[in-house]
Formats: structure tokens, C-alpha cells, sequence
């Protein structure tokens, strides 16, 4: 193995990305060296990659490589590693608990008092060759697609959102068709849901949420998307409510059709205050409105799994590019136009 590599990187304070050499990592005391054999592209990197303030500006410090969603193969392992293998395949939880802090203890992880996150607060994954702690690896089939590996992190923020919306038997609504609502139509069916309602922008997410299995696609731009989405269920409104987008607007719109002690799951983040009426829209409607973060270690990743390994859920129509490393530039571009599901990538050797 070489000493250097060409990994996806920000090397200064300036919108853009640059495919750079760096020097292969080495694994320390509770920690694995992986190859990467894919990883896949967030909306977050976006964000890094147009230097977009405050945030990316605030919290982020070059230079990093990016990238936090992957599948590889261990192929060294540091002192103190248990449970794991060289040649076993892993994917990576991309937050960083202290393992010690009151919430740790408790079992909530994923919201950490000192949370780090990889490609943040540390080197990510757009690379041939990285490191993780073990204690944030999952291990996975070794016959497991790398394109498919790479995404369960992904997907483990759908999963979340869609079981806490509890989802059997129920009318579901899904507002915003990126990658985690495309993922939560797919989840929302396997899970038993009587009727997915989807509602998006783009022709390419609404034709990807019929492969996915939604009842009824809702085109926002061409008619008034929360009257159909009462029509389609009787003038109620849907039990559940799944606001994937983070859009001020739908947030707002998803409080005002959610049927009266119905469930109203965020995953969205948005980028500003929201304004809800929360005597008429919430309380007087008895309505659960839940904040969903993340994933849940394991909990989460045991469901994930599930769907996946078993093969109970094909998550294939939502990957619409396949690039090299290299060719990073081309995945930035179509995600940068909402033309995309998810934009996976594999090292150029392979």
C-alpha cells in the first residue's frame, strides 16, 4: 500500500473542492483502517462545497477530505479492537459520540453533549483508504453491494423519521422528495403503510418515488398540494405527516393537514425561525409533533439492516449516479441542479 493517496478535499476557505493528494491514514488504538469501496454524496458536502455561510463557514476548518457515507473493507486493525476483521465490510455512523456525557448514558448517542462528525470535525471518507473508530463501524454481509452499503447511514435517517411516525395501517403523507424522502416512501410501504402521499418539485423525484412504491405523486409546482392531499383522504387529512424538506413552507403546511391527533415527523432542518400556530395547528388538534435527528446507535441500524440484508426493500432506483472519485465535480453538479437521488462514488482503481 502506497503512502499517499488522491482523496476529495477542502484546502482553503473558499467555495469549490479539489481532488488532492494526501497521505494514507493509520490506524490508532480503537480504531480500523478501511478501502473504500464506495461512498455516497449529502447534501451537507454541498453546503461545504459552496462555502455557504454561516454555517459551513462557522464550524468547518481546512484542510479536511470530505465525505461520510461509505462502505469499505478492513484491512488493518489498531490495538484494543474487538469483534472486527481484516476483510470484513463495514459502513460508518458519521457522528462521533464522547461515549462518557449524561445523554451517552442514557443511550441517546446520536445527540451527544460533544458530538463530532467525520468530514467535520475530522478527515471523511472521499478516499481510497480511511480510518474510524471500531466503535463506530457496522458490520455488514460480505456479499452486500458496496453502492448499496454506503447508503444505509443515509437511509437510517428515513428509517428513524418513518418509524417514529408509526407509520402500519396509517394515510402518509411525505412532503419533499430528496434522497431521505425518497427512501421514506420505500421504508413507509415495507412497514405497512395503507396509502403514501407524496408531494415534490422535480420530474426526476416524483418518477423516482413511483419506482419506490408511492400511492399518489403530488406535483407542488402544478396544483394546490395540500387540498389534493386531503381529497385523498376523504377531507381528513393523513395520519402522518413526514417533512423531509426542511422548506418553511411545508413544515407550516404539514401542521395544517395532519388529521387531529395525527403525527407530524421533522427530519427537514431549515435555515431560518418558523412561524406555527401551535394553539389552533398542534394543541387543540392533539397532534404529536416530533423532531427526528440522525440515527439511533444501533437501534436504528438494526432496523436498517433489516430492510436491507434480507432484501425486504430494493433501494436501487433512488442511486441515479455511478462516477469515479475523480469525477466528483459531475455529482456536485447534479445535485447542485435537484436533478439527482443519490450520487455514489467509487475510488478509481475500481
Amino acid at each position: 500500500m502506497a503512502d499517499s493517496m488522491y482523496a476529495v478535499r477542502k484546502l482553503r476557505p473558499a467555495p469549490g473542492l479539489e481532488y488532492a493528494q494526501t497521505e494514507v491514514p493509520k490506524p490508532g488504538d480503537g480504531e480500523i483502517l478501511i478501502k473504500a469501496k464506495a461512498c455516497s454524496m449529502c447534501g451537507t458536502d454541498i453546503h461545504i462545497y459552496n462555502w455557504d455561510p454561516p454555517w459551513s463557514q462557522g464550524r468547518f476548518i481546512p484542510p479536511k477530505t470530505l465525505g461520510h457515507e461509505v462502505n469499505g473493507e478492513v484491512i488493518e486493525i489498531g490495538k484494543e479492537v474487538q469483534g472486527f476483521a481484516v476483510g470484513d465490510s463495514i459502513s460508518a455512523e458519521s457522528h462521533i459520540p464522547d461515549w462518557t456525557c449524561s445523554l451517552c448514558k442514557q443511550g441517546s448517542m446520536h445527540i451527544c453533549e460533544q458530538l463530532k462528525f467525520f468530514s467535520i470535525d475530522t478527515n471523511g471518507f472521499f478516499a481510497p483508504y480511511a480510518v474510524l473508530p471500531a466503535s463506530n463501524a457496522w458490520k455488514n454481509p460480505r456479499n452486500m453491494k458496496p453502492e448499496i452499503a454506503t447508503l444505509k447511514e443515509s437511509m437510517g435517517n428515513s428509517v428513524y423519521t418513518v418509524g417514529e411516525g408509526k407509520v402500519a395501517g396509517k394515510n402518509v403523507a411525505i412532503l419533499g422528495l430528496g434522497p431521505t424522502g425518497l427512501f421514506a416512501v420505500g421504508i413507509a410501504k415495507v412497514l405497512g403503510a395503507a396509502k403514501v402521499i407524496c408531494v415534490g418539485g422535480t420530474e426526476t423525484h416524483r418518477a423516482i418515488a413511483k419506482q419506490m412504491g408511492a400511492d399518489v405523486i403530488v406535483n407542488r409546482h402544478e396544483e394546490d398540494a395540500a387540498k389534493r392531499v386531503l381529497e385523498e383522504t376523504d377531507g381528513k387529512g393523513p395520519d402522518t405527516v413526514l417533512e423531509m424538506s426542511g422548506a418553511v413552507a411545508a413544515i407550516q403546511q404539514s401542521v395544517d393537514i395532519v388529521r387531529p391527533t395525527g403525527i407530524v415527523c421533522v427530519l427537514g432542518l431549515p435555515t431560518q425561525p418558523v412561524t406555527l400556530d401551535i394553539a389552533k395547528k398542534i394543541v387543540l388538534k392533539d397532534v404529536t409533533f416530533r423532531g427526528i435527528y440522525g440515527r439511533k446507535m444501533w437501534d436504528t441500524w438494526k432496523v436498517t439492516s433489516g430492510l436491507l440484508d434480507n432484501g425486504k426493500l430494493d433501494i436501487t432506483p433512488i442511486i441515479t449516479h455511478r462516477l469515479k472519485l475523480s469525477e466528483f465535480e459531475q455529482g456536485i453538479a447534479a445535485m447542485q441542479a435537484d436533478q439527482c437521488g443519490k450520487v455514489v462514488m467509487f475510488p478509481d482503481e475500481y
